[in-house]
């Protein structure tokens, strides 16, 4: 059975449900998520390369990358553009193992659920991009993440990369929820989570759908570039 990709009839949610259709059910708690480097599936296998021409089209040379896991992806970046400066933000093992075995970076440590502020050089964040993909729907309140990003970006980041899974394309707009990633906390319809970056200060610059991984190469995540909404950000 395929899911729904058309539409629904349910209204989009308010505030109180990060703008999720009502009925969706979210869990209420989830464990830490250990990045597993031995996966032989890349997951969102083009996010990190369309950041990449993102920033180099903007003339940036810097990509913070908020709740890098073990930041495999930018080890990659980082081979092919070894004069940029690569920043990693997350915390626990996953922050500590990027300290221990990556060669290249810089690595900040924030609980993305309650930090208010990354103490990154303002001179580095206005030369980069940010990149957060598929870390939001890990989080129980993803408000203060994306109120971390938006605050890089009114300091001068050129724009911001997300990406999310496609509620809408892996189990219909008006599946019932909780996702069956037990790591997932909820999953948004696109326009769902397009209402909540609206409502969060953001300005969409691009919204559509890339591979989930480089297996099956269905197109089921979200990818965005987004800016703060009032700035003066360059588009791309």
């Amino acid at each position: 059975m395929h899911a729904d990709t058309t539409t629904s009839r349910r209204p989009i949610g308010g505030a109180e449900s990060y703008f999720i259709r009502s009925g969706y059910r979210s869990r209420g708690q989830v464990e830490y998520f250990l990045d597993e480097t031995e996966d032989a599936v890349t997951w969102q296998p083009d996010v990190y390369p369309y950041a990449a021409a993102r920033a180099k089209a903007l003339g940036r040379d810097v990509l913070i990358d908020i709740g890098c896991g073990k930041a495999g992806k930018l080890a990659s970046l980082a081979d092919e553009y070894p004069a940029w400066t690569f920043i990693g933000v997350d915390f626990g093992d996953n922050l500590l193992w990027c300290r221990d075995n990556h060669s290249f970076g810089q690595w900040f440590e924030a609980d993305l659920e309650s930090s208010v502020e990354l103490p990154i050089a303002p001179a580095l964040v206005r030369r980069s991009v940010v990149v957060c993909s598929d870390v939001i729907e890990h989080l129980v309140n993803p408000i203060p993440a994306l109120s971390l990003i938006r605050g890089l970006l009114m300091k001068g980041s050129a724009g911001a990369v997300l990406s999310t899974p496609a509620r809408e394309c892996r189990s219909g707009y008006d599946a019932p929820g909780p996702p069956r990633n037990p790591s997932h906390v909820r999953e948004w319809a696109s326009d769902e989570f397009q209402a909540m970056l609206r409502a969060s200060g953001f300005e969409i610059h691009h919204a559509g759908l890339t591979r989930s991984d480089d297996f099956s190469n269905g197109l089921s995540t979200q990818l965005l570039l987004v800016g703060a909404e009032g700035t003066e950000g360059e588009r791309p």
